[in-house]
């Protein structure tokens, strides 16, 4: 362990044990299972997470860590509302500069799961994400419009619908999954892509805008995870 890693961890220590003993019982609080980034802000913070394994001391990490040359000096924000929920199915990283809001419905997420800096997190009806994923930078997930919308074409649009991201998928960067989407296994979504679609094949390509399959029979591996 290094001095620089070290000195991140001193200076992280008031906001993990501030955000610990604020969202567990005692029991769990003070095992530390969530390592915050020191540069990290918070919104509301209700003690509405479920840790569905037993997780060590920092086996969940918020705000902390990513590929160096995409820092763009952005802080981390967490916050979980009254109605929300978050539920943990094992180790899971989400690098510095991370927006997680989780106002209403619930977030869960699978075992292994990494994103790199930037990403963004809005639930407010169902997010469900799978094992091993791991998306890039600046990844925004949102299952909500947070307003109504009114057309020619519909009296009334959904404003949220759930989103199901499946097992070891791969997400890149500055990609966007909105409200509906559904990716399943081994599957990778294009650079830049914007994803509002069910797709119901495994191991899929998928990208663009509008967002289609690009190829079929995809195959993708990483040493990260």
């Amino acid at each position: 362990m290094d001095i620089k890693y070290k000195i991140k961890i001193v200076l992280s220590l008031p906001n993990t044990i501030y955000f610990n003993f604020k969202c567990f019982p005692l029991k769990e609080a003070i095992r530390l299972p969530v390592l915050i980034g020191y540069r990290t802000r918070f919104g509301e913070l209700y003690p509405n997470i479920k840790l569905d394994y037993l997780c060590p001391r920092f086996g969940i990490k918020l705000g902390w860590g990513g590929t160096g040359s995409r820092d763009w000096g952005r802080k981390s924000y967490v916050s979980i509302g009254s109605k929300g929920c978050i539920i943990f199915h094992g180790k899971c990283t989400m690098a510095s500069g991370v927006s997680l809001i989780v106002d209403k419905g619930i977030l869960e997420m699978g075992e292994n799961f990494y994103c790199n800096k930037n990403c963004s997190i809005s639930c407010n009806s169902t997010i469900t994400i799978g094992d091993g994923n791991m998306w890039g930078w600046n990844v925004e997930i949102l299952d909500s419009d947070n307003h109504y919308l009114t057309h020619s074409k519909r009296l009334e649009n959904k404003d949220k619908e759930p989103i199901v991201i499946g097992n070891h998928v791969w997400i890149a960067a500055f990609s966007h999954i909105l409200k509906g989407a559904e990716i399943r296994d081994g599957s990778v979504v294009a650079y830049g892509s914007i994803i509002s679609k069910k797709f119901h094949k495994e191991c899929l390509l998928v990208g663009g805008m509008p967002n289609r399959i690009l190829a079929e029979n995809t195959v993708w591996r990483s040493e990260t995870i």
